[in-house]
């Protein structure tokens, strides 16, 4: 509210309204606190839905991350146990598993790498919506979003 009555302060001097009637200085005084309030408001929307979209996407690079080092470990399970078999089969044939099982494992590795790189870029691009909205809704720079 001080900000506001700065703002009006500095409006009316401006427009030269200092000899205004007391009726004109009113309803630039209304209008003003409507500014504000819808500037305030338009703020905190912006603001709620950036913090919603970080949320969203620590979520969901976190599910992501869960489910690739869930994947290595399945795959890492699965090419132990071929190993396993196959050394019971012969050394050769062991060794040839463990290199199938190795890179089984290192795909896995590079698919959930991939994944979370797609959803930190989605994050990426999300959090630049949100600034680049609340850069537009409250008069600032966008330039700044590209941080």
């Amino acid at each position: 509210m001080k900000t506001q009555a700065m703002a009006l302060a500095l409006l009316l001097s401006l427009m030269g309204c200092t000899e205004s009637s007391e009726e004109t200085k009113s309803e630039v005084s209304k209008e003003m606190e409507k500014a504000g309030e819808a500037t305030s408001d338009a703020y905190e929307d912006t603001k709620e839905s950036a913090a919603d979209s970080w949320d969203e996407t620590k979520d969901a690079t976190s599910d992501a991350y869960e489910d690739g080092k869930e994947m290595a470990s399945d795959a890492y399970e699965d090419g132990k146990e071929m190993a396993s078999d196959a050394y019971e089969d012969g050394k050769e044939m062991a060794s040839d598993a463990y290199e199938d099982g190795k890179e089984m494992a290192s795909d896995a590795y590079d698919a959930s790498a991939e994944k979370a790189g797609e959803f930190k870029d989605a994050a990426a691009k999300k959090a630049y919506e949100a600034c680049v909205k609340m850069k537009e809704q409250m008069g600032g720079d966008v330039s700044e979003c590209e941080n």
